[in-house]
């Protein structure tokens, strides 16, 4: 059965509200590009431990009350019985790998916090541009037809978010005493 263009809107539209609340790792930036910049590179890694575990904390409370209560959310923006059914099933590939998002959420504000603005881009084109646009064309293809699209989003999310963390890790976090 099909899945209309609508419900890939809706499903974006969830998603909209699942990252409204995701600027807990943009927040503490000024206190990261400070300590950087004081060579107090233990409150350096401090908040970025800080950033990982509240991200990882947010993300996965969002996931799971998208997984929990799916009526609820898509029930949003759409009261259609129909919709309802097909867009659950896409919502819940969609959100498959949204935890993964706190990693590139870290990765990419510490980059920005120490002025490494070259691999903060390179995460950000690499997650939607490198990943899910290749991915949205070849998944329906594949045989997962609408359903690819979806699946496109977990995919990046979870390559993009671990690939942005582990070089911060290496890069920022533990090139400093």
């Amino acid at each position: 059965m099909p899945i209309p263009e609508t419900t890939v809107d809706k499903t974006n539209g969830i998603n909209a509200v699942c990252h409204r609340w995701t600027s807990s790792p943009y927040d503490t930036q000024p206190v990261i590009s400070y300590n950087y910049g004081a060579k107090q590179y233990e409150r350096v890694r401090s908040s970025i431990n800080f950033n990982t575990i509240i991200g990882a904390g947010y993300t996965l409370i969002a996931w799971l009350l998208v997984i929990i209560f799916p009526q609820f959310w898509f029930g949003i923006f759409s009261d259609d019985v129909q919709m309802l059914l097909q867009g659950i099933e896409a919502m819940k590939i969609y959100f498959f790998g949204f935890v993964f998002m706190s990693l590139q959420f870290a990765g990419q504000s510490t980059f920005q916090a120490v002025g490494d603005a070259k691999h903060a881009i390179f995460f950000s084109l690499l997650r939607k541009v490198v990943i899910v646009v290749p991915l949205t064309l070849v998944l329906p293809r594949l045989g997962l037809g609408v359903l690819g699209v979806f699946a496109a989003e977990p995919v990046s999310n979870i390559i993009g978010g671990i690939a942005s963390y582990l070089t911060m890790r290496m890069t920022v976090y533990n090139t400093n005493p």
